[in-house]
């Protein structure tokens, strides 16, 4: 397995799992690329990512669940 993949279970979403996702995840789940993940990043308009280490940033699912939740609403 590569280091971006995350194992799961077929029948398990990520995003609605609970779990920190990393760009390569998140930017196929949300339909967008992970250049217009980061852009929304820098304007304030995606929520901000956690830093694990210096080559490993990750979002979690929960503020993504919210920042979507947000999106339909308006």
């Amino acid at each position: 397995m590569t280091k971006n993949m995350v194992q799961t279970n077929p029948k398990t979403d990520p995003l609605q799992s609970g779990y920190n996702l990393r760009v390569s995840v998140l930017a196929p789940r949300l339909g967008i690329s992970k250049n217009q993940i980061w852009r929304l990043v820098r304007q304030g308009k995606f929520p901000r990512p956690i830093k694990l280490s210096e080559k490993v940033t990750v979002w979690k699912a929960d503020d993504v669940l919210a920042w979507l939740k947000a999106k339909e609403a308006a």
